[in-house]
């Protein structure tokens, strides 16, 4: 949440200093400009909305573990998440490192849910949700995957652009609205590699 409201202070800076820069020489390209149907900004709201989403997946993947008493981690799987995300980026024409970090933080992110549900249902057993099958959330977990690679290719010319920490922050605000605290604090950490 605080990350959350330092990204939307950034937006009300990233205007003023436009305002200042306005006769200061050529300012960026803005990110409404990009490939034909679709620009940079669009693909930033893309990754957010399926960063989003993939933390909210999060918690059928906790309660698989609960019941399971699996452990949260799992760095062989973790692995093959990232090894396939720099091959489907490098496919695709994205950063294959960038691709890397970006998925990293959706395992972070995932992982920082899983574990406060998991305390929590310790705490409380009762509020524990009915088992899940871990198995059948693995599909829909490659499927944002697969999508996240083609918001990265779209978002790519943001990446560097000035106002991708302001356009980042703007979506993020709003589809943070109807999640729950957990799920804004991993919201905010599954986007940290995205601009810059």
């Amino acid at each position: 949440m605080i990350a959350l409201r330092r990204r939307a202070a950034t937006i009300v800076g990233s205007g003023a200093l436009v305002v200042l820069l306005a006769g200061c020489g050529d300012l960026p390209a803005p990110l409404t400009q990009g490939p034909a149907g679709a620009a940079p900004v669009d693909g930033l709201a893309r990754v957010v909305d399926l960063a989003a989403e993939r933390t909210v997946l999060s918690d059928r993947v906790a309660a698989a573990k609960a019941e399971s008493g699996g452990p949260v981690t799992d760095p062989a799987r973790e692995k093959v998440v990232l090894d396939d995300a720099r091959a489907d980026a490098a496919r695709d024409g994205v950063d294959p490192e960038w691709a890397a970090r970006v998925f990293a933080d959706q395992i972070a992110a995932s992982t920082q849910v899983q574990n406060e549900l998991l305390r929590r249902w310790a705490d409380r057993p009762d509020t524990r949700p009915a088992p899940a099958d871990l198995a059948a959330v693995r599909p829909e977990l490659d499927r944002v995957g697969d999508e996240l690679i083609a918001a990265l290719k779209l978002a790519t010319p943001a990446r560097t652009h000035d106002d991708c920490p302001s356009a980042l922050a703007q979506a993020a605000v709003a589809t943070a609205e109807p999640l729950d605290d957990v799920h804004r604090a991993a919201l905010g950490r599954a986007l940290m590699s995205i601009c810059g």
